[in-house]
């Protein structure tokens, strides 16, 4: 009987998460109320649970540290990824540690290596996209669990990954543009290389227009980011191209719309009804801005806390290795504001 418990089954039954059994049998008591203590303490004794020895012996040869290598740790979507992955992971009794790639894969391969000589016992990457094979054998053949939080690899199915709904969600997007009369919409993002929401967020945009016979027009811009002026000449250029339309924008991630309202803001233009816009990330000031940013809002700490939990169920044994890889897409919730402004009948 002791051997068939296991911690899934004790965390369901006292209605908590496997992290806060967790935190219970380490004695991190200071995130659990006394309510909930006493509840967990009766469900163990009820079922006579014990921890698994076996595990618990690993976990005292482990270094109890997470490498958490992260694209572009600057931006707001960084800090709250970053949230998400340290509480967890603090809470089950690791320390987590950081590096920023920069978007360049070569730091990013350097990063890695440099967690695993620090013998860090598994890996959360936000990776760049340019490492699939790498990232694999590191799982594979080094033996450190690897989980992939917010970007895929290009082959899925192959290392856990957490991720945002994309496709319905770009989908949906552009619908609400053309349903409210805008027909010439652009996709801006900065430049793609082999990074994979903006692959397929970019795939999505297109696709929403596959089949249209109304007249509705697609437009990519890529821009960089360290050129100045780069994706104002961008605006200025679609608005040249389609002068006389209501035009509308949909940017790829929160700090590409940065760039893009600051570029709006230098052209002389105004977001809502001749120029809508919408980007994905829902951060808290978008909502300050006149007369609003319409947003694609993800579950970002979320997705941190998600691929923790992911890599922690490989760290204590749950899944084991040759177990197959889990890919999960967290709902993403559309926050309609000023900028996106119905046609006038």
């Amino acid at each position: 009987m002791d051997n068939k418990i296991t911690i899934d089954q004790v965390a369901k039954i006292c209605g908590v998460s496997k992290t806060t059994i967790s935190r219970y049998l380490n004695r991190k008591y200071e995130n659990i109320s006394e309510e909930t203590r006493q509840r967990i303490e009766q469900v163990i004794t009820e079922l006579n649970y014990r921890p698994n020895r076996s595990a618990q012996r690993l976990k005292a040869s482990r270094s109890m540290l997470i490498g958490c290598c992260i694209g572009n740790i600057a931006s707001p979507f960084a800090g709250l990824l970053l949230k998400g992955i340290t509480e967890t992971c603090e809470a089950a009794g690791y320390q987590v540690l950081f590096a920023d790639s920069k978007e360049d894969s070569r730091r990013e391969v350097r990063a890695i290596e440099g967690f695993l000589e620090n013998r860090v016992d598994g890996l959360i990457v936000n990776t760049t996209g340019g490492n699939d094979e790498f990232l694999i054998a590191v799982q594979n053949e080094r033996g450190v669990p690897v989980v992939l939080a917010d970007r895929s690899l290009r082959r899925q199915g192959r290392l856990d990954t957490v991720t945002s709904e994309y496709q319905k969600s770009t989908a949906d997007c552009v619908a609400m543009m053309l349903e409210y009369g805008y027909r010439k919409i652009a996709f801006f993002t900065e430049v793609i290389h082999s990074v994979m929401p903006r692959i397929q967020r970019r795939e999505s945009f297109f696709n929403a227009f596959s089949g249209r016979r109304d007249g509705a027009q697609p437009f990519l811009y890529e821009f960089s980011a360290d050129i100045e002026g780069d994706c104002l000449r961008c605006i200025r250029d679609f608005v040249e191209k389609n002068r006389g339309e209501r035009l509308a924008v949909l940017s790829v991630n929160g700090v590409t719309a940065i760039h893009i309202l600051r570029a709006m803001q230098q052209a002389g233009i105004t977001p809502g009804y001749d120029f809508g816009f919408c980007t994905f990330d829902d951060w808290s000031w978008f909502s300050l801005i006149s007369p609003g940013i319409t947003t694609i809002r993800q579950e970002t700490e979320r997705l941190g806390s998600t691929a923790a939990e992911l890599l922690l169920e490989r760290l204590r044994g749950e899944r084991v290795s040759g177990t197959p890889a889990m890919d999960i897409e967290l709902p993403t919730a559309f926050i309609m504001r000023g900028s996106l402004v119905r046609e006038r009948e």
